[in-house]
């Protein structure tokens, strides 16, 4: 829906428009919102997804002088009230004068670990590239709370930041379904903070007391390609610690998984002892579906688990055994922390909530 041609948002800087994306883009449409994507296809997948969220998306050429001219055709002709611009590379600055020099309302949106690339360097090229973004813009976005207080190290202008956490769907007959044939399911990109080779050792200590155990772990992206990995020497890492245990009949490997909801109505625990647990997206979906949590004190592991839905434990290899095998041995207490995880997410992480406060930050 558009008025007189001009579009409400456009958003830029994107690698890919995947599920997380596509939940915005259709409460944005529900809503009565316009809104276009460009984005760069990391992951050649992104059109696949348009199609299931009838999201309007064009995927920029690769030569970057290509796609600077495509985005100010678009910039020109669409007139967006908002851009929405997320820092995945170096046309970020691109688009930022772009939209300043249109006079655009740009909404500069991190999502963990670029303000840390500038490390307090006042001249590195990294911070000047992000304060000039944080003068130009409107809005700027922390989806994680570490960000604001790299924000905040960085000296950039604190009355322009908004604090916007993660969101996600919430399908009330979703996940209901007591046939779950995975226990334990690890689904995120692999990283070396997500501590995925910690893991590894919980699950051979569990084999011991559970030798059918049935494990999915899922992201490693270089299974697809190895130029979309995050963290390669951890990918191999992880995978070859696998294989040095034994556990390659135990766990099952997969790449970018593009069907999430699949595994997550299908698995009864969701494992995830990152560093930082906060509004993980992967997480809230599987919540969402019913999967029982356990997850590290990372930050912000209290917002999200408390004892009502999983288990919130320190990283130490026997006491994760334990309350493993303790859930699997116990049907109905997963079936009591099933529906407590539903709970929490349709009442404090659904998407309605989060489009509410990206409308409220957007006023003047």
């Amino acid at each position: 829906m558009t008025e007189n041609g001009r579009i409400n948002t456009l958003v830029l800087g994107l690698e890919h428009f995947i599920d997380k994306v596509g939940y915005q883009a259709a409460e944005y449409m529900k809503n009565g919102i316009s809104v276009k994507y460009l984005v760069s296809d990391k992951s050649q997948s992104s059109m696949l997804y348009a199609e299931k969220y009838s999201a309007d998306i064009e995927v920029l050429p690769v030569n970057k002088f290509s796609a600077t001219v495509r985005c100010l055709s678009q910039l020109l002709k669409l007139k967006p009230k908002f851009v929405e611009l997320y820092d995945t590379g170096n046309m970020f600055i691109i688009y930022t004068i772009l939209c300043f020099i249109l006079k655009i309302k740009l909404i500069v949106i991190y999502r963990g670990g670029e303000l840390q690339r500038s490390q307090g360097r006042r001249f590195s090229l990294n911070y000047l590239k992000h304060l000039f973004a944080t003068k130009a813009a409107f809005r700027v976005i922390a989806k994680e709370k570490n960000i604001i207080e790299e924000y905040k190290k960085n000296g950039f202008p604190s009355d322009k930041l908004r604090y916007l956490y993660n969101c996600v769907p919430f399908d009330s007959e979703l996940g209901q379904s007591t046939k779950r044939d995975i226990d334990i399911l690890f689904l995120n990109s692999i990283r070396k903070q997500r501590n995925v080779s910690f893991l590894v050792d919980v699950i051979d200590a569990v084999r011991k007391h559970r030798p059918g155990i049935k494990v999915v772990i899922a992201g490693f992206n270089s299974l697809d390609d190895r130029s979309l990995s995050f963290d390669l020497t951890e990918e191999e890492h992880v995978i070859q610690k696998i294989k040095d245990k034994g556990l390659l009949n135990v766990v099952e490997t997969l790449g970018f998984v593009k069907n999430p909801v699949d595994y997550h109505i299908r698995s009864k625990l969701f494992l995830f002892p990152a560093d930082i647990v906060f509004a993980n997206y992967s997480l809230l979906e599987s919540m969402a579906c019913g999967c029982v949590p356990i997850v590290s004190n990372g930050e912000g592991a209290e917002l999200i688990v408390t004892e009502l839905e999983g288990s919130r434990i320190d990283l130490d290899i026997d006491l994760w055994a334990k309350v493993i095998v303790n859930y699997l041995d116990n049907g109905s207490l997963l079936e009591q922390k099933s529906a407590q995880s539903r709970h929490k997410i349709a009442n404090e992480f659904s998407i309605n909530a989060w489009f509410e406060n990206m409308m409220k930050l957007r006023q003047d």
